[in-house]
């Protein structure tokens, strides 16, 4: 039997729900008498069958759609796919970019072009995976590997994941982040995953 993981948890603070989670779906995380306890509190607070009914339908849904989630996580290799396919974009648009860039400032100044040139391919790398992921979910190495951006709990990320994932692929080492840990950085900072698309 593991030990509890969190053996300060207060069970009088604990919602109905924890309650019924450390004594359904968790019970195998905690020791014995933290589930007795737990079982205890339950018949403290008087919570009637129906309630109980209702928590436990709820917290066995919680358990299944996670484990689903969990099972469609995708592999390193998926993963490392998706970032060559998505290098190979990044690179043709910064290439569109440098052709229009060259019509449009003429100049000798190589310090201000080179400074336009970065500033533009940290843009054209922001715009592309920001925009991609907000309304779709996908870049193009994700359509065509058949993924999809989630978060946690399997729902659309919002702006502010989006934006926060999108940031967190400039810091250094976040590309090849993935072969090292089960989520890359930008996965792991702002709580997301790349999932198999059932769809």
């Amino acid at each position: 039997m593991s030990s509890d993981q969190n053996p300060q948890i207060n069970l009088k603070q604990s919602s109905d729900e924890e309650l019924v989670k450390i004594i359904t779906v968790q019970v195998h995380h905690y020791e014995p008498h933290t589930v007795k306890a737990a079982e205890a509190e339950i018949e403290r607070r008087g919570i009637d069958k129906m309630r109980m009914a209702h928590l436990v339908k709820k917290v066995a849904q919680e358990n299944t759609a996670v484990q689903e989630i969990q099972d469609y996580v995708t592999t390193t290799w998926m993963r490392f796919v998706n970032f060559l396919i998505d290098f190979i974009v990044f690179v043709l648009l910064v290439l569109i970019g440098s052709l229009s860039l060259d019509s449009v400032f003429v100049t000798s100044n190589s310090d201000f072009l080179l400074f336009i040139g970065y500033g533009m391919v940290i843009l054209i790398f922001l715009l592309y995976h920001g925009i991609a992921e907000f309304f779709f979910q996908k870049t193009v190495g994700k359509y065509v590997t058949n993924t999809r951006v989630v978060t946690k709990d399997g729902k659309k990320p919002g702006a502010g994941t989006i934006a926060l994932r999108t940031l967190c692929r400039l810091i250094p080492f976040d590309r090849i982040s993935f072969l090292i840990t089960k989520n890359g950085f930008h996965d792991r900072f702002s709580n997301t995953k790349v999932i198999k698309d059932p769809s």
